[in-house]
């Protein structure tokens, strides 16, 4: 059964993420225009939650090659990033613990539980500043009741230093 459920889930997110794609920057496309700014942020808020997973990173130079203006896609990604991290941290800070434990097993969640403690911040940091999944961390950190202020903070540090280093390099070589 939980073989099945992984596999529900993860269609249901590749749907939900195609769906986003095609009614923002599908149809933006097919009517004969360029992406707009508004799909450029719906597309990074929805890839910076927890349940669909895009490499959101890789629109900013797609964008940047349109013609738009990296400080402004920079600000934009940050923004719906920044605004995307709570509900990630909400939803895992509303299941129980119980509920955790027996969904990885006790040995793992207080694993979790002390890596999260030990190296907290730098783990929002290296999540943030690089591609990997810092909204699946935002969700465990919630889970885990990590400071939700040092999760922002250190959110905001590394997405901000990952998007002017993709709008500057973009600029560097292209």
């Amino acid at each position: 059964m939980k073989r099945r459920v992984k596999i529900i889930l993860s269609l249901g997110s590749i749907l939900l993420a195609m769906a986003l794609l095609s009614i923002t920057m599908g149809r933006d496309l097919i009517n004969g225009e360029e992406p707009s700014l508004v799909s450029f942020g719906i597309i990074n808020f929805a890839g910076y939650l927890f349940m669909i997973l895009l490499p959101v990173e890789s629109l900013v130079p797609v964008y940047q090659a349109l013609g738009y203006n990296g400080f402004l896609l920079g600000l934009i990604a940050v923004s719906t990033a920044i605004l995307a991290q709570p509900i990630n941290y909400a939803v895992g800070y509303m299941m129980s613990s119980e509920v955790i434990k027996g969904l990885i097993g006790e040995k793992k969640y207080n694993k979790m539980e002390r890596y999260i403690q030990n190296y907290g911040k730098v783990a929002v940091f290296f999540f943030n500043v690089t591609p990997l999944s810092s909204s699946v961390l935002s969700l465990v950190a919630g889970m885990l009741r990590f400071r939700f202020r040092s999760l922002m903070l250190y959110s905001l540090i590394g997405l901000v230093i990952k998007y002017l280093a993709l709008i500057y390099l973009f600029g560097l070589f292209f």
